[in-house]
């Protein structure tokens, strides 16, 4: 085993144990510390055991693992971002409104109608 096998194999393993602290403090769900917890232990694999991937890949007629370690990892981090972009127009969606109720509930009572529902 090479010496960087030895620091990625660390640095996964404090992903690892990252990942569950992270669920024990609600955090994320378990749900979402398995599946991390799993993509944590498959890359885990394929640093430990290299001919991992290339089996993989050429099974697929992938020529190379590492070819088809950048594949999967940027389709995941495609699809990170689009759930980040999501989360982020949901979160701008949600902070209007609470401004907007906010900016209503601090106009003077005369501006509003008689219902209070609108201007005058």
């Amino acid at each position: 085993m090479t010496i960087i096998q030895v620091f990625l194999l660390l640095g996964l393993l404090l992903a690892l144990l990252l990942t569950w602290k992270r669920a024990r403090q609600e955090a994320i769900s378990r749900r979402e510390a398995v599946a991390w917890s799993l993509l944590w232990i498959l890359a885990g694999v394929v640093v430990a055991r290299p001919e991992v991937a290339s089996f993989v890949a050429s099974t697929v007629g992938i020529g190379r693992g590492a070819d088809l370690i950048v594949y999967l990892s940027l389709v995941l981090i495609l699809v990170l971002i689009f759930n980040l972009y999501v989360q982020h127009h949901r979160l701008q969606r949600e902070m209007t409104e609470l401004v907007r109720k906010e900016a209503l509930r601090d106009l003077p009572r005369p501006l509003l109608d008689k219902e209070g529902g609108g201007l005058v």
